[in-house]
């Protein structure tokens, strides 16, 4: 024990070693007596040396806690060198420390209890908590708020396991509390009830389930303890928090409790009803025209004094009225309800405090209001419920209300503030009425301003209900509520108002919201509707306070929508508004920032000339938010479409690219050195971490290049003064081996070979562009930077690189080899089918002759794309690679016939026997063909981004084709044989016209079963293509998806139907229809031999497509 001391002393005294304190002990938490001792030394029972200095002493009682604590949550229970003696003295000494009077160590030793607890009760410990109340059988009240502060911290830490003690607890508790109140100990009386609502609350999963655990744990006491209840919350002498922790108890019962209240809900009503009035005069004075200043040990997370007093009871009214048996009662009082909730609506002098200093949260509060709370927001979670249980009745009431708010502070209405239908609440109305009044006539100015905020928001927030009430009674035939009047007379002369006079702030920014949320039941030809934007347009001026700004900008936003019809009327204040929205954007936070740009983003689309200029005042400041939230990507994406929109404006790319070019210049500059340097000093790596942080926004910033290459115009200056970019982006390539460098680079790159090809090869830059792609294809670089490298690859092969490399190819197969992902192999597999389409034979002869780590290159793509084949996305992608598929069948080549490949439904768990390269392709087109003919609701596309030469069919065929080609338009990938090249002239020989010839020549030769000469197969399933994979399973290797799943970031093939392809326009469903047709036709023994070998599921499915 004293070694023990020692060491606690000597980590106590020597920093480093207090925080290495668990380590230095590890090897005293094997020995017999070690959890024992240190409660002693906490409990003070064990005499610590005299050298020890006094001051010290604490703090290795202290540490004991800290280390006891973790002890127990490590290892109780959970390791056998815990002897059961050890356990017990523990148990014993802890429940001793609940004595302890210094604060701090009564908390540990309690802390460390409950972890006891929460591990051996009620299996291990089962007498635990007649143990701890037996500590308090002297009636000793100083004990029993020991004992009640531990109970608290016991339910804290633990789980409901601890509803099994409700039994025992509940009576006993309510007897500390009749010991409490005889002493009048106000503290002691607010510990009973904490700890009573905790225990409730850990019984409350019981109800409805194990009802018999919820009657033998309240039937004998919960009687008491609810008559208590509404005593204390209707007697003037209990303190706010008792009042509070009663309302807690009660809402726990109403809310979780739904089967076992069913006869107690009538008893609570008038209670609650009582309350809710009385307590507005002490609110209005306390909260609204008051701040209150709040005792220090309020427990987090939960607001105390008389606004958390009136949260808790407006969450128990809550819990009561949505209950069918309340409804009756409840309609005859709505109205009267409605109208006192409205005194809990102004706004309080802590939210007024709180948007003064941040202005953000005056907008930001609506959308994330569900994670706050105040009494205004729990009002209008009540008036909404009232709205979803007594519909139009409650929204006609509301209305009132509103109405009687307004006219009572204009015109002094001697009308009682509080009134109801209810004979006892209006015996003590006179008296709080009175209250009120006084309180009203002590702020005229405040409750002036502050009652007709509270008005425009409450009939802002029923905007939506308003809508469907109109809608319901017009076509019933009655008048539909008319709030033209409340909007002319209330919100415009808010909006017109003075900004100096007490509050106009916090009404005109309220008048505005309003004006957003109540544009929404305004029709577009409303004559109102082009006056309020002017009017929201003036307030969006820069003098005005920001949160004013802020529900301007919201305003203008909903507005702008119901303007665009009138957009001559308003040019005149559009340069303006422009220019206050460009300056609203550097006075927000990340919070309200989202709503700014979605509103200029309005706002620019209702005049494209006026739009144009912005970037000339702009651009810099969009330069600072782009270097800010580069890695936010929902604030990135709103940013990247107000660049796009001047993108699409002629005058605008000069201004962007003045701004944004010097600055991705730079950072591409920068990156080789920053890579290779390393920080020498404390100064050069304050330099290295801000340069780094810089290079964090180079992915962002080659997207955003890209987005400027596609918008530009061909051979502008624009276009011209980007090609500066290739050269460095070539060289970052080629050094990087950042994942989204690699990604966003490769997509830059891609953009420069499809749009500015001539560019390129006019700067001489075609050699180093196919040693990029060369080691872009290493293997060794990491598969997910490869997101669209083979789509560049067919960039390469069709625009830059005259002739085909073939060490482009074996490097497009080596990586194909061993990639895994999907979206990755799909750009590869359509560069092989590509070169299938134009020349099918000499591509399949070169794959024959070639290996990759020992496989057959044809295998190896023959494999990986039949795999995926299922999972490829994008509608071109898809169409070119199925129509290859279908012209390797056609072609009937004896290298692909005698071809082994993956079986019909590898997966990883079982084996599956290759099988030749015919029939799994013959499966895969029918499966195909079976999800394009049925899928859920589909919907037939429109064409994006072709010609009608696109859409020319050669009849009976069902494949689109390009018509003529324009001279010297580069249509193939590999140059023309010049046997393939017609001598009469020029054109090239049509596509499909080759696949027909394919069907012709062989019609006449004879397939029998025994032609197809099948090795045996030595697969052990799919492990032997996808070894480690993940993202392949069994049941997403079938076709199962949607149009709309083409539709992806990820997929962009705006480049790839540029490049003519006649399979880019076709219609996948009527292709393989008519493929299937021909075959039918023109060579029906080939496809019976080969569909004898295919599974009874897939000729299952062809014949629901066909009979012969």
């Amino acid at each position: 024990m004293e070694r023990l001391i020692e060491v606690l002393y000597s980590c106590i005294i020597n920093p480093q070693h207090l925080s290495q304190g668990s380590t230095i002990l590890k090897e005293w938490e094997f020995q017999a007596g070690y959890s024992p001792a240190l409660s002693k030394i906490l409990q003070g029972s064990i005499q610590l040396p005299s050298q020890i200095p006094e001051n010290m002493k604490f703090f290795i009682r202290q540490f004991s806690g800290i280390l006891l604590k973790n002890f127990i949550s490590d290892y109780w229970n959970e390791s056998s060198h815990i002897s059961s003696n050890d356990m017990r003295e523990t148990r014993q000494v802890l429940m001793q420390c609940i004595k302890i009077e210094e604060p701090k160590l009564k908390t540990l030793a309690v802390l460390a209890l409950s972890g006891i607890v929460l591990r051996d009760f009620p299996d291990q410990w089962p007498m635990c908590f007649e143990s701890i109340l037996n500590l308090g059988a002297d009636r000793d009240l100083v004990t029993i708020d020991s004992i009640l502060l531990a109970l608290s911290i016991i339910f804290d830490e633990c789980d409901d396991r601890l509803s099994r003690a409700t039994h025992l607890l509940f009576p006993v508790v309510y007897e500390f509390y009749g010991q409490a109140a005889a002493a009048n100990n106000v503290r002691v009386k607010e510990r009973c009830l904490d700890v009573a609502a905790k225990c409730l609350e850990s019984l409350s999963w019981a109800d409805g389930v194990d009802q018999e655990l919820v009657s033998s744990s309240l039937d004998s006491s919960w009687s008491n303890w609810f008559y208590l209840l509404i005593e204390i919350i209707g007697t003037d002498e209990s303190s706010i928090e008792m009042k509070r922790l009663s309302l807690k108890m009660l809402t726990s019962f109403y809310r979780d409790f739904t089967t076992y209240s069913l006869s107690w809900y009538y008893i609570i009503i008038q209670p609650a009803w009582t309350l809710l009035h009385a307590l507005v005069p002490l609110y209005q004075e306390s909260v609204v025209y008051s701040k209150e200043v709040l005792a220090n040990d309020q427990i987090e997370n939960e607001i105390g004094g008389v606004e958390g007093l009136t949260i808790q009871l407006l969450e128990l009214i809550t819990s009561i009225i949505i209950r069918p048996v309340i409804g009756p009662q409840v309609v005859g009082e709505l109205k009267a309800l409605i109208n006192t909730l409205a005194w809990y609506l102004p706004l309080t002098v802590e939210q007024e405090e709180l948007w003064s200093n941040d202005p953000n949260q005056f907008i930001s509060e609506e959308d994330i209001e569900e994670y706050l709370k105040s009494s205004r927001i729990s009002c209008l979670k009540l008036i909404s419920e009232l709205i979803d249980l007594f519909g139009d009745t409650s929204i006609e009431c509301i209305v009132s209300v509103v109405e009687s708010m307004l006219t009572n502070i204009s015109q002094q209405s001697s009308a009682p503030l509080l009134y109801s239908s209810n004979q006892d609440i209006q015996a003590i109305n006179d008296r709080i009425n009175q209250n009120l009044l006084n309180i009203v006539r002590k702020f005229p100015t405040q409750h002036m301003w502050k009652t007709k905020e509270a008005a425009v928001l409450l009939l802002g927030s029923i905007n939506t209900d308003i809508i469907g009430y109109n809608s319901r009674v017009k076509k019933s035939g009655k008048q539909p509520l008319d709030i033209a009047n409340f909007f002319g007379s209330v919100i415009l002369s808010d909006l017109t108002g003075s900004s100096n006079e007490n509050g106009s702030e916090f009404l005109k920014g309220r008048a505005l919201w309003c004006t957003a949320k109540i544009s929404e039941i305004m029709d577009s030809s409303h004559p109102d509707c082009v006056r309020v934007f002017k009017i929201c347009c003036n307030a969006l001026n820069q003098k005005e306070p920001v949160a004013v700004r802020l529900s301007a900008c919201y305003a203008i936003l909903k507005l702008s929508r119901k303007v665009v019809t009138n957009v001559s009327e308003i040019n005149e204040v559009l340069p303006n508004l422009l220019v206050n929205l460009v300056a609203l954007i550097q006075a927000t936070s990340s919070d309200t920032l989202h709503l700014v740009l979605d509103t200029l983003q309005e706002v620019l689309a209702l005049n494209p000339e006026m739009s144009s200029v912005v970037p000339t005042y702009a651009s810099n400041v969009f330069l600072k938010l782009f270097a800010k939230y580069y890695g936010e990507g929902s604030i990135m994406s709103k940013i990247l479409a107000i660049i796009r929109i001047w993108c699409d404006l002629n005058k605008c790319m000069g201004s962007l690219l003045d701004t944004f070019l010097p600055f991705i210049m730079s950072l591409l500059a920068t990156y080789p050195a920053i890579s290779k340097e390393k920080p020498s000093s404390a100064s050069s790596t304050s330099t290295m971490g801000s340069q780094v942080e810089s290079l964090l926004i180079l992915p962002s910033s080659l997207e955003l290049m890209t987005l400027f290459l596609k918008k530009s115009s061909a051979e502008s200056n624009e276009r011209e003064r980007l090609m500066d970019i290739v050269d460095p982006l070539l060289d970052l390539l080629g050094r990087t081996e950042d994942i989204s460098l690699l990604l966003q680079g490769t997509s830059c790159l891609r953009a420069f070979c499809g749009y500015t090809a001539n560019e390129v090869v006019k700067r001489g830059l075609e050699e180093k562009v196919v040693e990029t792609v060369a080691s872009l294809l290493n293997p060794a670089k990491n598969e997910a930077g490869a997101l669209g490298l083979g789509y560049l690859v067919i960039q390469v092969f069709c625009k830059i690189s005259p002739k085909i490399d073939e060490d482009l190819l074996i490097g497009c197969l080596n990586k194909l080899h061993r990639c895994k992902m999907p979206s990755i192999v799909q750009g590869l597999v359509l560069v092989f089918a590509r070169l299938i389409h134009s020349h099918s034979a000499e591509i399949i002869g070169f794959l024959s002759n070639l290996t990759i780590e020992r496989r057959v290159a044809l295998k190896v793509l023959l494999d990986k794309w039949l795999i995926h084949q299922p999972l490829i996305r994008g509608r071109y992608t898809k169409n070119a690679t199925i129509a290859a598929l279908a012209r390797i069948y056609t072609l009937k080549d004896q290298g692909v016939e005698s071809l082994l490949v993956v079986g019909y439904n590898p997966s990883h768990s079982n084996a599956c026997s290759e099988v030749l390269a015919p029939f799994k392709i013959l499966c895969t087109l029918i499966r195909c063909l079976d999800n394009e003919a049925f899928m859920p609701k589909r919907k037939q596309q429109e064409e994006i981004g072709l010609n009608e030469e696109f859409q020319t069919v050669v009849e009976g065929s069902g494949i689109g084709f390009i018509g003529d080609y324009e001279e010297g338009e580069r249509m193939d990938t590999i140059e023309d044989d010049k046997d393939s090249v017609q001598e009469d002239h020029g054109d090239r020989e049509d596509p499909m016209e080759s696949l027909k010839n394919d069907l012709l020549k062989e019609i006449k030769e004879d397939y029998d079963i025994r032609d197809f000469q099948i090795p045996v197969s030595k697969d052990k399933g799919l492990g032997d293509y996808e070894t480690g994979s993940e993202c392949l399973m069994s049941d997403m290797l079938d076709f199962d998806y949607e149009d709309n799943d083409d539709v992806s970031d990820d997929i962009n093939e705006d480049d790839m139907y540029s490049l003519g392809d006649w399979y880019g326009g076709i219609t996948l469903q009527n292709f393989l229809l008519d493929f299937f047709n021909n075959l039918i036709t023109n060579d029906k023994e080939y496809l019976l031999a080969c569909m004898k070998h295919l599974l009874p599921e897939d000729i299952a499915l062809f014949k629901k497509h066909f009979t012969f």
